[in-house]
């Protein structure tokens, strides 16, 4: 039997290895503040390995993928060990300084362990 969460593992060596750190930011909305009637924000940043690639031209449909998208190969271990929580379209990636929004996920995930997060970016 496969040991998926060694797979895991490996994973996030080879991406140490062959990319750089990649933060995960969780923006999540409360209640209004009553002094400015916004709501209040709780951000939280994870940080992992990732390797970004921009598309190859014959993948730029303009509508799924647009001109400037970039791919992201994201770890699915943080720097600390722990488990990195699962990217999704409201959340921010922050590399060297830039942000993306997230437009789309992909998980290599063969049982209940995740391998390998695969997300398509936009510049924010």
């Amino acid at each position: 039997m496969t040991d998926y969460a060694k797979k895991a593992r490996e994973t996030d060596v080879k991406l140490r290895k062959k990319g750089g750190t990649v933060t995960l930011r969780r923006i999540v909305l409360g209640d209004d503040d009553p002094d400015t009637g916004k709501p209040e924000q709780t951000i939280t940043d994870y940080t992992a390995a990732g390797v970004k690639f921009g598309y190859v031209a014959e993948r730029i449909d303009g509508k799924l993928i647009q001109s400037g998208d970039q791919e992201l190969l994201l770890s699915p271990l943080q720097l600390n060990g722990q488990t990195l929580p699962e990217p999704t379209t409201g959340d921010l990636v922050l590399i060297n300084g830039a942000k993306f929004a997230i437009h789309n996920v992909a998980k290599l995930e063969p049982t209940d362990v995740v391998i390998l997060y695969t997300l398509q970016l936009r510049g924010n």
